[in-house]
């Protein structure tokens, strides 16, 4: 009987253990249910307002962290070499008085319509007169708790508190508050096993009555660790909350790789074995952003701003003394020495003249006083011209920001001729960044080119495909460009081209009229390149993709202007092209590249479409191994098909960077490639032999990108209608090369 006692009295237990956990948990996901209730009625589309925004970023360290001995370091095994390692000394004296590195922002937001857009009235970098604009487009903590996504520096992951996000977290109420005003209670949660790539922890702190956050905190242990915490008021006579500060902390995580802030590296990296210091500075070094909201406004209607970001002309002028009437949080003594001794370091070290070279040669351009010398006409290589040695220079904003002289001259070492351009350009308005440019040029085109303006705008450091080309015409041409931003979002250019053409090959047009071997043509083209999900900022001297969005959208018009300084050739070309990036939260991603273009008229070969091939004619596989290109057809052999009209489809799939071993991470990509095209009259074009696309191409492959120092392996294989008849003929082995900036 005893027995049989204490079995029904565990059973009992049990069973009001289970029910008092139940009952907890049916608790939990009520003021879950609540909590994501509220957040959708507190959506800030629907609400317009603006408000002050004051943001203060330091890299410290606290100086009691930090030994202040002087270590004995043994050079070899047997310890009777030495060197005394007074680094862990000299850094406590350094951190003691001063922060390694801090900047200052003071902005007025407005929200109109749930866009964002800000004016920074007051900006300070320590150490720089002049701030790096580029900078100043990053987020690094929540504004908004009801989006779908939320970002914490370089970390996406999912909303706990969204009706889809909720049911990849877990929930516990952790403790209940008195206050003032009634009740709050402490809910913590944490991301399931396997959801994220990176595991996110946190907690919310909610009034009871309104189901409110007052607080919430989020955690992130992965290569770094990251904290925030966000304080929430109420505002718009108590309709709505919104943060009044908010704090980030950065310290060094699992890994020893490093982390972009502001656009410098804070480098987290252990001190290798063959190193003669033994203190790492990283273990101590954090990085801390502090920011302040105040005068929230709901009654007055916000100011009209062109772009997100607007940088008011005399912001990098104010002092201190300015911050200090804006912030809460002045500057502490530390804060104050920061600002005198690194404004004294870059004076003695020149550090912003090596930032404005950095900024230079990621355009393709080495500044060398009021002249540029652009990298991309240095040295070239093609079938035609054989080695191509040429120098281009451009004058630079020393010399003036409203006026440019540009040129370059070329010599190819195979046709031994020189080519060249020369030209120059005036701003006409600061306001939308808009130019009137003039040149004269005679040079060489590939044949059939799929090029749009919007890619000669970008600097490729490598650019394999025109190494294998053959197909060449030489043009003598006089170009007047229009190029501005006066639409929001829009990069518009308007190019009038007139150019003489002639065909480095045996080659003849048939037009209605006449048969033409070198024919003359006056081209109009508008160029729209719309990025509707990129941030942009209105400098004192430029306007700026500071973030770059996606889709990026190309909309293209060129139409041939017959009997003007012409010979009689009529036709319009219409070309488009959509780029799309979706990143996951894994950290893969997947790219899709949509384009097509049709010509109406009578166009000569030169002006119609290849669809970018990149295959050589050769026997052997390892005879056709060039470098691969991002969206050329690897497998489509040059001068293999034309098109008067086509179109285009890309996918590709980034997987997680693959650890083979401590130095070899490559990242693993798969992609799908098919194109259609079709031409009305091919007997028109003599002297060259081609197929059309109507059936359409396929290939598909994989790629080994960043195998070793930006190197890497891609193969593809080709089949469908165009399958050639030997296995090998349909596969292509390319190299790849991979640069990476950090930016």
């Amino acid at each position: 009987m005893r027995i049989l006692f204490w079995i029904l009295f565990l059973c009992s237990f049990e069973a009001m253990a289970q029910k008092n956990t139940s009952k907890q948990d049916e608790n939990t996901q009520k003021l879950v249910g609540n909590i994501i209730r509220i957040q959708n009625n507190n959506n800030l589309k629907a609400t317009d307002f603006s408000y002050s925004f004051y943001e203060k970023a330091i890299v410290s360290a606290h100086p009691d962290s930090i030994s202040d001995r002087i270590e004995m370091v043994f050079k070899n095994k047997k310890k009777t070499k030495y060197i005394l390692d007074s680094s862990s000394y000299k850094f406590k004296k350094i951190i003691t008085k001063q922060h390694v590195y801090q900047t200052e922002k003071v902005s007025t937001i407005s929200i109109v319509k749930g866009k964002k857009k800000e004016n920074i009235i007051g900006l300070k970098m320590a150490g720089l007169k002049q701030p790096v604009y580029e900078l100043l487009g990053q987020e690094f903590m929540p504004f908004d708790l009801s989006k779908k996504h939320l970002k914490i520096l370089q970390f996406t992951f999912q909303n706990p508190f969204t009706s889809e996000g909720s049911r990849k977290y877990k929930f516990e109420i952790t403790d209940t508050i008195a206050t003032e005003n009634g009740k709050e209670i402490v809910l913590q949660f944490e991301s399931k096993k396997n959801i994220f790539k990176t595991p996110i922890k946190g907690s919310l702190t909610v009034d009871l009555n309104t189901f409110s956050i007052t607080k919430s905190t989020f955690l992130i242990n992965s290569i770094i660790n990251v904290k925030t915490e966000t304080i929430f008021g109420w505002f718009n006579n108590g309709k709505s909350w919104f943060p009044v500060s908010q704090s980030l902390l950065v310290t060094k995580g699992k890994g020893k790789h490093n982390i972009d802030f502001l656009g410098e590296t804070i480098q987290f990296e252990e001190m290798t074995s063959t190193s003669s210091k033994k203190f790492d500075y990283s273990d101590n070094l954090y990085v801390k952003i502090d920011r302040d909201f105040t005068d929230y406004n709901f009654t007055e209607k916000p100011k009209k701003q062109h772009y997100q970001i607007h940088i008011d002309k005399s912001a990098t002028k104010t002092n201190v003394a300015f911050f200090k009437t804006i912030s809460n949080d002045t500057l502490d003594k530390r804060s104050l020495k920061t600002y005198q001794t690194l404004d004294s370091l870059v004076t003695a070290t020149q550090i912003e003249r090596k930032i404005y070279f950095g900024k230079k040669l990621i355009n393709g351009q080495i500044p060398f006083g009021i002249v540029d010398v652009r990298a991309r006409d240095l040295f070239k290589f093609n079938n035609y011209e054989g080695f191509r040695l040429g120098l281009g220079l451009s004058t630079n904003d020393r010399l003036s920001p409203s006026y440019k002289l540009f040129g370059y001259g070329a010599y190819g070492t195979k046709d031994g001729k020189f080519k060249g351009q020369i030209g120059s350009s005036f701003r006409v308005s600061k306001n939308t960044d808009t130019w009137i440019s003039g040149s004269a040029t005679n040079d060489l085109t590939e044949f059939a080119d799929l090029t749009l303006l919007a890619d000669n705008k970008r600097f490729k450091l490598l650019d394999p495909r025109p190494f294998n080309i053959s197909t060449f015409y030489n043009h003598q041409s006089y170009e007047l460009t229009f190029a501005s931003k006066f639409i929001s979002k829009v990069e518009t250019t308007l190019k009038i081209n007139r150019s003489r053409i002639n065909p480095l090959f045996d080659y003849a047009f048939i037009a209605p009229s006449k048969t033409y071997h070198i024919y003359n043509l006056t081209l109009a083209t508008l160029s729209l390149e719309w990025s509707p999900k990129s941030t942009f900022l209105q400098a004192p001297q430029e306007i700026l993709e500071v973030e770059k969005g996606y889709p990026k959208v190309i909309l293209q018009i060129a139409h041939a202007i017959p009997n003007v300084l012409s010979d009689n050739i009529e036709f319009t070309k219409i070309d488009t092209r959509i780029y799309q990036e979706k990143k996951y939260l894994s950290g893969q991603k997947t790219t899709f590249l949509l384009q097509g273009g049709i010509s109406l008229g009578n166009a000569p070969l030169s002006h119609l479409y290849s669809v970018s091939p990149n295959n050589l004619d050769r026997e052997a596989i390892l005879q056709r191994l060039t470098f691969a290109n991002k969206t050329s057809f690897e497998t489509m052999y040059f001068n293999e098909f034309y098109s008067d009209r086509y179109s285009l489809f890309q996918l590709k799939h980034y997987f997680n960077k693959l650890q083979i071993s401590k130095s070899i991470k490559p990242t693993l990509v798969l992609g799908s490639k098919v194109a259609f095209g079709d031409f009305s009259h091919s007997e028109k074009h003599q002297g060259i032999e081609f197929k059309t696309m109507e059936k359409g191409f396929f290939e598909s492959g994989f790629e080994l990108q960043n195998i070793f120092s930006g190197f890497g392996l891609s193969t593809y294989y080709r089949y469908g209608p165009y399958q050639l008849p030997r296995f090998d003929q349909n596969i292509a082995i390319k190299l790849s090369f991979t640069l990476n900036l950090g930016i």
